[in-house]
């Protein structure tokens, strides 16, 4: 009977383990006066890639999905406009999970990514 219980238990513990979690991932760009290019994972895994015209640095380019515990996250971007600048944020359930800035680089891609936290 011991035996029994002890198997349950373990059968319970493990599938509670395995259930993932869902969440509200944010990506979020702003900060950028002049065209810029985004790379960025969607909701299918797919790295998709898009040109964004902003009209001034308070326009804010947005993209929100549903994932799960253990799902990549992941968003990049690059500018050419010297005057310009670029602030990428990964927000996880209306939190901020990771975020960079970048004012003035135009040699280098900003990236934010990650693995979306287990609870």
């Amino acid at each position: 009977m011991k035996k029994i219980i002890i198997t349950l238990i373990v059968l319970v513990t493990l599938s509670a383990c395995n259930k993932n979690a869902e969440k509200k991932v944010e990506y979020e760009v702003t900060a950028a006066v002049s065209e810029y290019n985004l790379q960025y994972i969607d909701e299918f895994g797919e790295l998709i890639k898009t040109t964004v015209n902003p009209e001034s640095a308070l326009d804010v380019w947005q993209y929100n999905f549903i994932a799960k515990e253990g799902d990549i996250v992941y968003v990049s971007g690059k500018y050419d406009d010297i005057n310009s600048a670029l602030r990428i944020s990964i927000k996880i359930d209306g939190k901020i999970y990771k975020e960079s800035y970048s004012v003035g680089d135009t040699v280098k891609y900003l990236v934010v990514s990650g693995v979306i936290p287990y609870e």
